[in-house]
């Protein structure tokens, strides 16, 4: 579903060139939910921007289903960490999730279904009338996340969406992404900096290296299907799966 080819970004301004990312190739098949971890810096929301096609790239490709991305694709969401910005204050919870789809012109009864079932999928219905700032951050979030659901996208870039949440809402909403993610069976490359959210998550991780950023692994989550904040991460493997990672990235920051 997302083939990513020897990408490369460069920022060029005038009398200064900094490369960002040298070269990545990757792919996440149609319904796999694919995690990025590496160094603070490393790249990885220029990734995910350029993957989104709201950066041009520099080198390489990135195809969805096949089709090159030149700009936003029309079957993909994007869920960002600051979601207080992607908000808009004075509308209602349900319009911060109807606007997307008033844009692709979606008719108005299966635009009043779409938002009323991905509301529900959040947990969000009684808070439909409700405007942003009335909400927590985890429920703004969730009203972020619902407004992704509802556009029925084929890929689905989550950009270390819960950095800014705490510890206790940061699971709720890693188990309703999980949920989400069974449910609907999305393509989800999902880039965080929390190693252990990254095996919690993933079934597969994909480690980068440092600026200017290449693949240094793509390492399968041989976990059970089935996760849970308790079992799973007691699990002896999932300490292993996250002290490889660890050691992946300090060998990153450290040059190796």
């Amino acid at each position: 579903m997302l083939e990513i080819s020897r990408l490369s970004k460069v920022y060029e301004s005038p009398g200064r060139s900094v490369e960002a990312i040298r070269s990545i190739t990757l792919s996440v098949g149609a319904g796999e939910l694919v995690c990025v971890v590496g160094p603070s810096g490393c790249g990885k929301t220029t990734l995910l921007r350029t993957v989104a096609g709201l950066l041009p790239v520099s080198g390489g490709e990135v195809r969805i289903a096949g089709e090159p991305v030149n700009g936003p694709p029309p079957r993909m969401a994007v869920v960002f960490q600051e979601y207080g910005r992607s908000l808009f204050p004075w509308m209602t919870v349900r319009q911060n999730v109807e606007l997307p789809l008033k844009e692709k012109k979606v008719p108005a009864p299966r635009r009043r279904e779409l938002v009323d079932g991905s509301l529900e999928s959040v947990g969000l219905t009684d808070a439909a009338d409700a405007h942003p700032w009335q909400l927590s951050g985890g429920m703004q979030q969730r009203v972020a996340i619902a407004r992704a659901v509802a556009y029925e996208p084929q890929v689905l870039l989550m950009d270390e969406p819960f950095a800014a949440v705490d510890a206790q809402t940061r699971a709720d909403l890693e188990d309703l992404i999980l949920g989400l993610w069974r449910d609907l069976g999305v393509t989800t490359l999902f880039v965080t900096h929390d190693i252990d959210e990254a095996v919690y998550l993933g079934q597969r991780v994909i480690v980068l290296s440092s600026s200017p950023t290449v693949v240094m692994e793509d390492l399968k989550i041989d976990l059970p299907p089935e996760r849970d904040q308790l079992t799973t991460r007691s699990l002896p493997r999932f300490g292993e799966l996250r002290g490889h990672i660890y050691s992946q990235i300090q060998a990153a920051r450290r040059g190796r």
